[in-house]
């Protein structure tokens, strides 16, 4: 029973590393490209303004997302003061992380729609038909998570630009508790629920571009 158990999970490891090594790796390139657009060179300096994997992903992180499906990447860091519109610009910094997961996403489900299963063997169409389902849904997953306006994820950005100045104290207690909030997300059956149904709408709403 247990080498069974282990062997669906090794399985689900060799769909799913795929899926997250690329979705993470898009998502974090988004952030430094856009950035660097606008005029930041930080993400260039670094070495995020690429791809490779290597340069985004947290090993323990990665972990993370392959056993409970909750992880993250190395964050991309910029500096508003280079944009000439601090406040626009930093905002569509943070939320082209999420937007090239959606792009992704639907990318995945037109490959999918048009795949070419007669060119492949059905045992090579499987695996990749499953990559791409993995993929999308990873995707949509991430993009959808990271909208929250929940410190750090990338949401937090566009509630920090309108209130930094107005009301301060709001996002001092956002930032002081955002690791309960985050935990509470997932834990609390209500937060969880609105969570799922969330994903579950972008998905639809992606799908429906293609299907």
């Amino acid at each position: 029973m247990m080498t069974h158990s282990f062997s669906d999970f090794l399985a689900q490891v060799v769909i799913l590393l795929p899926a997250f090594l690329i979705s993470l790796s898009f998502h974090e390139f988004a952030h430094a490209w856009v950035a660097t657009r606008f005029g930041d060179s930080t993400p260039s300096r670094m070495g995020r303004l690429t791809l490779n994997p290597l340069a985004h992903i947290d090993p323990m992180g990665l972990l993370f997302l392959l056993i409970f499906r909750i992880g993250w990447a190395k964050p991309v860091i910029f500096d508003q003061r280079n944009f000439k519109s601090p406040r626009l610009h930093s905002i569509l910094t943070a939320l082209a992380g999420p937007f090239s997961n959606y792009l992704l996403a639907l990318f995945c489900f037109y490959f999918i729609a048009y795949f070419p299963s007669n060119f492949l063997s059905p045992a090579v169409s499987i695996s990749l038909l499953q990559i791409l389902k993995a993929t999308a849904y990873v995707n949509i997953m991430l993009g959808t998570f990271n909208i929250l306006p929940i410190p750090p994820l990338d949401g937090s950005h566009v509630i920090t630009a309108f209130l930094a100045k107005s009301h301060p104290e709001i996002l001092v207690w956002l930032y002081r508790y955002s690791m309960f909030i985050l935990i509470g997300l997932f834990i609390l059956p209500p937060t969880r629920l609105m969570l799922v149904r969330l994903i579950f709408i972008a998905e639809y709403l992606i799908r429906s571009l293609v299907f």
